[in-house]
């Protein structure tokens, strides 16, 4: 390959920059490695040839940390800051491309590694969680209904209830602050929580996720939304204060910039964090940058989503529609050396404008079919049954930004559940592979904003790899006496199990919520599985209940009986009153009593409010990379926040 050739390719795309250096410096670069960049953990591929192209956008945020007046985190929520180097700024000139995504009507190119959707919160129309969505979902039935009580509306649409609450104190955020807040901002940081949470990343594991440099909580947020609706009832409430009192008083802010920010500086998260708008696009528009900041290394995960709320008379056309959720995503292999539950996985996308008109939108749509095709790898030839607008008009709507979350809300649901559901205008459910081909079943999420901006990602249905054999009999025996206590021979092995919460009416809330779910019938989690999730998937807050238990039904018991009283409070002081958590040699000490299944002892000093990180505790522990399963989330306990206090829109 002589010069012209290397610079040709360059230019191409077909090679980025560090392998045309290597080429004209006379250096075979390595093959490339349909995988992520570089990472300290074994467990993380090695770096791409390149990344998925950032097609522009009609509005993007500025990334920032935290919007000047962002309260500070409460103590539940903070992390203790850590020192870390500045992270380096990519360079200008560097290429970040993906031959595939950079030229998408352009030449082959190799498939990038799986990324996997392994947390997930929606609330829709008439289903205000994820389980209730997924019923929905399946009877297909419509949810377009007359205003809700209270709400100033006119005319069918498909409307969320209680749009006015959110529980202020679980964030720390004043009631004068809350009132002020955007409700869609409100919603969509409830939702991004308990996302989070169904991921197990609110814990240790949320620290554990480190660049490369060292800096924790590297989780980028890409947020998509609408107009600033709020403003404007802001204003019409301003005035008529003004006449009463002389004085506007403050209103809130008209853009949504502050969407994905807030969730960053809140949860003192260091990835990249913007809120896009190309209308209905705007979450899966979102969901292609996400993909390609996690190929670049930008972040170790990524939380994105969307909300959209009909606030003001001037947004509510015939047949509109609320609804917000999130996913949490991670690189495959990241999420299976964490012990993360995979839903779902996303293979390839593309974004890309699509110009008026009906002779001229073919094509453009067909090149953005190709190009995340060739992202997903063999067995993509044809592209799989489509999920779009009109496949979720019937839950939500016309849901402006959130369109692109509820479509993709249902593809990965479909393919979590392995599932068929009702089409639009078809009898029964759609067959989820109606070719009957070999090897997992895909989905197509696309939509397309009212601007033109058009994306399109390919999903796959998430197949293990078939389970270990059980080890040998006599190995499992010698275990389980290892971790029995001491003058308790044959005893089963106690497992600690952790609560916490902000406040003790919190805590009870979230107690009697896992008791319900341990109680319910279905499939229930083993307790050992139940109990590393909640230690190292879950934040450690101010008000905290632990208890020592050996099955998940005396845990339900306990837990159906708990009481405020029974909480530790550590907001009336008396935290860590040894300040071990400050002594280096603490983190040795803690090792040893976990070593030594001490769990007790582990108990009070975490009750006391010693800072354990339960996840690096678990690293040596048998049985931990199965450490995260889905989990009720935390209890909001809500109310009402209006402007100037007055009658909810």
């Amino acid at each position: 390959m002589d010069e012209r050739e290397i610079l040709t390719r360059f230019r191409d795309g077909t090679l980025d920059r560090g392998q045309a250096m290597a080429l004209l410096a006379g250096i075979a670069p390595a093959p490339v490695q349909a995988a992520f960049a570089g990472r300290a953990a074994p467990a993380v591929p090695a770096a791409p040839a390149a990344a998925a192209a950032v097609e522009p956008v009609t509005a993007v945020a500025p990334v920032a940390a935290a919007a000047p007046d962002v309260p500070d985190a409460p103590d539940a929520l903070v992390v203790p800051a850590a020192p870390a180097p500045p992270v380096a700024p990519p360079s200008a000139a560097a290429p970040v491309a993906s031959a595939a995504s950079a030229a998408p009507g352009g030449g082959e190119a190799a498939a990038v590694a799986p990324v996997a959707v392994v947390g997930m919160a929606l609330r829709q129309p008439q289903a205000p969680d994820t389980a209730a969505v997924w019923r929905q979902m399946r009877r297909g039935h419509s949810t377009a209904s007359a205003p809700p009580p209270g709400r100033a509306a006119t005319g069918t649409g498909h409307y969320l209830d209680a749009i006015e609450d959110f529980d202020a104190e679980f964030f720390g955020i004043g009631p004068a602050d809350a009132a002020l807040t955007d409700p869609q901002e409100r919603l969509f940081l409830e939702t991004a929580w308990e996302a989070l949470e169904d991921a197990g990343c609110t814990g240790s594991r949320l620290d554990a996720l480190r660049t490369d440099d060292g800096t924790p909580r590297s989780v980028g947020v890409y947020a998509g939304a609408g107009g600033g609706e709020y403003a404007l009832l802001a204003a019409a409430a301003g005035a008529a204060t003004a006449d009463e009192r002389g004085d506007g008083g403050p209103v809130p802010r008209s853009d949504t910039w502050n969407l994905a920010n807030r969730v960053s500086a809140l949860l003192h998260l260091t990835g990249p964090s913007l809120t896009l708008d190309t209308a209905e696009s705007s979450v899966l528009v979102a969901l292609h940058h996400a993909l390609a900041a996690l190929r670049r290394g930008e972040c170790r995960a990524a939380l994105v989503g969307g909300v959209r709320l009909l606030l003001h008379p001037s947004g509510r056309p015939p047949g509109a529609g609320e609804a917000v959720g999130a996913v949490v995503l991670k690189p495959l292999e990241l999420a299976l050396a964490d012990g993360d539950t995979v839903h779902c996985l996303v293979r390839g996308s593309a974004v890309g404008h699509v110009p008026a008109g009906p002779d001229a939108a073919g094509a453009p749509a067909e090149r953005l079919v190709r190009a995340a095709l060739r992202e997903s790898g063999p067995g993509t030839d044809a592209a799989p049954p489509r999920e779009d607008a009109a496949s979720v008009a019937a839950a939500v709507g016309d849901a402006g930004a959130a369109t692109g979350m509820a479509v993709l809300a249902r593809a990965v649901l479909r393919l979590r559940h392995g599932t068929p559901l009702p089409r639009p205008g078809r009898p029964g459910a759609e067959d989820a592979d109606p070719a009957g081909t070999a090897g997992p079943v895909r989905a197509a999420v696309c939509a397309r904003g009212a601007g033109g901006v058009e994306a399109y990602a390919v999903l796959e249905e998430y197949a293990p790899e078939p389970a270990a054999p059980p080890p040998h009999p006599a190995a499992t025996e010698r275990d389980r006496a290892r971790a029995e206590p001491a003058g308790s021979p044959g005893a089963e092995e106690a497992e600690l199990v952790l609560l916490s919460a902000p406040t003790p009416a919190h805590l009870v809330a979230t107690a009697q919520r896992l008791a319900d779910f341990l109680a319910s019938a279905g499939p229930a989690p083993g307790l050992a599985a139940l109990a590393r999730s909640l230690r190292t998937g879950r934040a450690a807050m101010s008000c905290r209940y632990a208890a020592l238990v050996t099955g998940t039904e005396p845990l339900a018991r306990l837990l159906a009986g708990l009481v405020p009283e029974d909480a530790t409070d550590l907001r009336l002081g008396g935290g860590d009153p040894l300040r071990l958590g400050a002594v280096p040699e603490t983190r040795a000490y803690l090792a040893a009593l976990w070593a030594g299944r001490r769990l007790d002892q582990l108990r009070d000093l975490w009750l006391a409010g010693v800072d354990v990180d339960w996840a690096a505790l678990e690293q040596g522990r048998p049985g931990a990379g199965a450490a995260v399963v889905p989990l009720p989330p935390s209890a909001f306990l809500r109310s009402t926040h209006r402007l100037g206090g007055g009658p909810a829109r």
